[in-house]
């Protein structure tokens, strides 16, 4: 949970039927109650925040008319005086609620479910709701897995693409609402225990370490597994299948892996899998300690080539066609358990704060595991990517409050921008030093929620950089720096004009160190770096030698373009060309 203070360590029964007025010590009173540690209660969150839910879920697998019947349990600390406690829930039919052991009324308000606690909660005290309802999974043959709007929650598939039945769940960014009643908002984590009973020939997965097997005599086959490390609501997940091939590894560090696959797609099982034990290792050496149990990868029917569900990665059946983009896939979704997961979102406007460290993070991996041109071709790609996001709908890495719907800004500036961006912190700061910063982030806001304010304040603190003109014009503003650099020399003396000529983004431009190689006609350069406060900055240096060309940011920090093709202007660095248009630019080949 979200650290405030001081650290206070309390150990709650998840999903018990906890007396109202009991302190989160009190609640954990028998042997076979689940036990678990958390930090500071958020008491900034309204009404409540959740600790953990407990999920008993039976499927009744008659095909095509597959139902369902839950038991949820959730374990909760009143933030404030209590009445009445607004869970999200979506769609389904309650059979019943009690609180703490007795029953509720409750009435729904579109996608809320409001519960009439039957005695009032004082505010810090530990209490526990229960609601069973049934329902049906969602009929997922012929959805579009692009359609937000209708893809997703508890789902099962007809034919996957082997030709079977599947089950699967996406609670991604807002959906774990379709399928439970929960406090559903990525800032308020809580842990997560999942009872499953389907028909014995399904193997049944879900998040944090399996606990209990056990058959019935009605041919069904109930699971347990326990995530006892909070997570954001939408990391919750279950899928159930008859056909997966099982592979299993671990890092040099002792984290063990374990990888479903398709039976017709095991052939790529070593391309798309065989890098997660040193990328485990490289991101734990460099980060810190992976702290989610086993690393689980499977394949199933999911939006957007992944998702990070804690412990249990999902991962698209159609990746699959192409192996060696799902290896990048399965690399990114790993380094969620640093990003996203270890230190979530406090607002959906942080977003960049998930997608785009995890994208730096897999560069990182990348770069370090598969070489220096590895490196060029994916930060180029991230690059133009970001171009072609900024020309379609410009927005601001971090928007202004209030807060926003996320699939308005899900697009390439949270991933590959927020990228770029900590690439052009690294410039600023240097690489270890980011790299130190980092891993102290992860540590220090381990299982709580962080902001963009908090990433800059304690990212100036720690390196002693003054980074707020940088994250006004960086992460507040929109749109990127369009660079115009010219210079004239006069032997060794050089004046060097740089031009911003962007009209979209900051009014005062963007603000940023800029690294310039003047290139003598021997082809020996010589950098100068020239630090950008506005949209036209002027500098004269003494040079070796009189240049003759001049080439900008040689070691591919900037996020932006340059011009090219002017007399007296730059030349375009390796790896990029001159394209023309109303103004010529130099872009990634």
């Amino acid at each position: 949970m979200f650290r405030s203070g001081g650290l206070v360590v309390a150990v709650i029964a998840l999903g018990a039927c906890v007396h109202e007025g009991a302190s989160p010590v009190d609640a954990a009173s028998s042997e076979d109650e689940i036990r678990f540690r958390v930090g500071a209660v958020d008491t900034t969150l309204p009404e409540v925040d959740a600790m953990g839910y407990d999920v008993d879920l039976k499927v009744d697998d008659q095909r095509g008319a597959e139902t369902f019947t839950a038991d949820v349990k959730g374990t909760y600390v009143a933030t404030r005086d209590l009445e009445e406690l607004s869970l999200d829930f979506e769609g389904n039919t309650i059979d019943a609620i009690t609180v703490s052991g007795r029953a509720a009324t409750h009435r729904r308000e579109g996608s809320r479910l409001v519960i009439k606690l039957p005695a009032p909660i004082a505010s810090g005290k530990t209490f526990s709701t229960r609601v069973r309802y049934h329902g049906k999974p969602a009929q997922a043959d012929g959805s579009n897995p692009n359609d937000f709007a209708a893809f997703g929650g508890f789902q099962i598939r007809q034919r996957n693409a082997e030709g079977k039945r599947i089950y699967t769940s996406l609670s991604w960014p807002s959906k774990a609402r379709r399928w439970l009643p929960l406090r559903d908002h990525p800032r308020d984590g809580a842990m997560f225990a999942m009872t499953a009973t389907f028909p014995k020939s399904f193997t049944v997965i879900s998040n944090g370490k399996q606990v209990q097997r056990s058959d019935g005599s009605d041919g069904t086959t109930t699971w347990r597994y326990e995530a006892l490390t909070p997570m954001p609501t939408y990391d919750f997940h279950i899928t159930a299948y008859e056909g997966w091939k099982l592979d299993e590894a671990r890092s040099q560090s002792g984290v063990p892996i374990a990888t479903y696959t398709y039976a017709n797609a095991h052939r790529h099982q070593r391309t798309v899998y065989g890098d997660l034990p040193k990328s485990l290792d490289f991101f734990e050496a460099k980060f810190g300690k992976y702290r989610w149990g086993t690393a689980t990868f499977i394949e199933e029917p999911i939006f957007g080539g992944g998702m990070e569900h804690a412990s249990v990665v999902s991962m698209d059946e159609t990746l699959f066609s192409d192996p060696k983009e799902a290896r990048v896939t399965a690399v990114h979704e790993l380094a969620h358990h640093w990003s996203g997961n270890l230190a979530r979102i406090r607002t959906w406007n942080d977003f960049w704060l998930s997608e785009g460290f995890t994208e730096y993070l897999t560069a990182r991996f990348i770069a370090a595991n598969d070489g220096a041109e590895a490196k060029k071709e994916v930060y180029r790609g991230y690059l133009t990517q970001v171009l072609a996001a900024d020309r379609q709908n410009p927005h601001p890495l971090r928007p202004a409050d209030p807060e926003i719907d996320v699939l308005s800004i899900f697009d390439a500036i949270p991933y590959q921008k927020g990228a770029l961006t900590l690439r052009a912190i690294e410039r600023i700061v240097g690489e270890e030093k980011l790299t130190a910063f980092i891993k102290d982030w992860f540590d220090r806001h381990a299982f709580g929620a962080v902001t963009t304010a908090d990433l800059m304040k304690e990212l100036q603190d720690a390196t002693g950089k003054d980074l707020t003109k940088f994250f006004e014009s960086f992460v507040y503003a929109g749109y990127h720096p369009e660079l115009r650099v010219t210079f004239a020399a006069a032997g060794a003396e050089t004046e060097v004009k740089v031009e911003q000529l962007q009209t979209k983004g900051p009014a005062g431009g963007f603000v940023f160190p800029l690294d310039l190689d003047f290139v003598d006609d021997a082809g020996r350069a010589e950098r100068v770096t020239v630090d950008l406060t506005g949209k036209t900055t002027t500098k004269r240096v003494r040079l070796a030698r009189e240049p003759q060309s001049v080439i900008v940011d040689a070691d591919e920090y900037v996020l932006g373009t340059v011009t090219c093709g002017q007399s007296g202007g730059a030349t375009c660095k390796e790896g990029f060309r001159c394209q023309g248009g109303a103004v010529s630019v130099c872009v990634p080949r």
